[in-house]
């Protein structure tokens, strides 16, 4: 497109000089023939058709110019946009890069509690069947100390039953005691009275 622009400007210039030539020779002088007239007044006409195509294309480039510029400025705005968001993903970026950090930590302590806690569950199953084992073992010592619980308390019973025939027996020979002993003063008495007699 530059170049016809150049095109055009060198002819326009080509025929500007050859009129100013011709106004500068004397009157007595003219053309060398007809024809050479007509072709110079046809590449003027041409010159100027050229030169309007030329005002056209220029007039179009301006609009393409203008056009290119606004595009441009909205590049240059969306870059500065796009910028400022990669800037804010950056930041952003970092401050999540750092919350992973900081998650990170965290799944380790939990994944240690965790470990510790499941040692510590298995302690505690550990315990929890000693001591089912240990109340089956009471249980057994239970049983055995009710049987024999029963077995005192029937010879408890039975001892009872004995003492307390004793204490009947013991009773009936008191008793048997105690009329012998009034048997005894009773021959005592007689025996007082008899020798009393034989004085």
């Amino acid at each position: 497109m530059m170049k016809r622009i150049y095109a055009a400007a060198s002819i326009v210039a080509t025929i500007s000089l050859l009129v100013c030539a011709g106004c500068t020779r004397t009157t007595g002088k003219t053309l060398e023939s007809n024809a050479e007239f007509r072709q110079i007044k046809a590449s003027l006409e041409e010159s100027l058709l050229q030169k309007a195509v030329l005002e056209k294309d220029v007039e179009k480039l301006k609009g393409s110019l203008g056009e290119a510029e606004s595009k441009l400025a909205d590049a240059t705005t969306a870059k500065n946009s796009l910028q400022t968001q990669v800037q804010e993903l950056t930041a952003s970026r970092s401050h999540l890069e750092a919350k992973v950090g900081e998650l990170d930590k965290a799944r380790v302590s939990v994944e240690t509690k965790v470990s510790e806690l499941t040692k510590s569950r298995d302690d505690l199953q550990k315990m929890v069947q000693s001591l089912v084992d240990t109340r089956g073992v009471l249980e057994q010592q239970v049983a055995t100390l009710t049987k024999a619980k029963s077995a005192a308390l029937e010879d408890a019973r039975n001892a009872q039953s004995k003492v307390d025939m004793l204490n009947d027996k013991l009773k009936v020979q008191t008793q048997q005691m105690i009329d012998l002993q009034e048997q005894i003063k009773t021959i005592r008495v007689l025996l007082s009275q008899l020798q009393q007699k034989l004085e």
